[in-house]
């Protein structure tokens, strides 16, 4: 299954926020490339944890 996850990023002086509120994650990157890869790399293995812990993955909010 695929499916499009809503992410926040906010740029601070030092870094990149990343926030996925639907999968409770927040990571940062040093620039935008990093913090893409570093919310892709946390959403993976959020969802593979819940899989391993046969717990059902979030349904991604709607986008608006």
């Amino acid at each position: 299954m695929k499916a499009v996850y809503p992410v926040y990023f906010t740029k601070t002086e030092d870094v990149i926020l990343v926030e996925v509120p639907d999968l409770e994650i927040l990571t940062e990157g040093k620039d935008m490339n990093d913090a893409f890869e570093m919310a892709r790399d946390a959403m993976e293995l959020k969802c593979v944890s819940l899989e391993d812990a046969k717990q059902e993955i979030p349904t991604p909010s709607k986008i608006r």
